[in-house]
């Protein structure tokens, strides 16, 4: 599984904007890493979604999906969002760490999650991902 998330999971975006000395299109790069974690999330949805639902079931499973995956992304993340928001060009909130889930938990819901709604709303795919991620930046970059 940990291969499977090095070779699938890996976020490019995310990294090469962690290792960028200068950013200096901070909005244009925050939406590729919004995109990039969205579409990642919503590619593997099904997968997620298993893994999720058998964690309790068996815990090694869970605690390397949770390690190599979400704890990886969400590190990231984390770093990247504090990263710019000490550079004065994110918004800061009180705690970095909350900030940086509230923005994964909300790309996964729309991603993943709502795909197993009881009661299910129809949105159009495009649409939703768009409004996610622009909801998402407008919270984020300063003005």
């Amino acid at each position: 599984m940990q291969k499977r998330v090095a070779e699938e999971g890996g976020l490019p975006c995310l990294t090469a904007a962690l290792a960028r000395a200068r950013a200096t299109e901070v909005r244009r790069e925050l939406e590729a890493v919004l995109c990039e974690l969205y579409d990642l999330l919503a590619r593997h949805r099904t997968a997620i979604k298993l893994l999720d639902r058998c964690a309790h079931d068996y815990p090694e499973l869970a605690k390397a999906w949770n390690r190599s995956g979400r704890e990886g992304a969400l590190s990231l993340l984390s770093r990247y969002l504090d990263d710019r928001a000490r550079r004065g060009r994110l918004r800061r909130f009180e705690d970095g760490a909350v900030a940086a889930r509230l923005v994964l938990e909300t790309l996964v819901f729309w991603s993943v999650h709502r795909h197993w709604d009881p009661s299910p709303q129809r949105f159009d795919e495009s649409a939703a991902r768009n409004t996610v991620v622009a909801f998402l930046l407008a919270a984020l970059v300063k003005d």
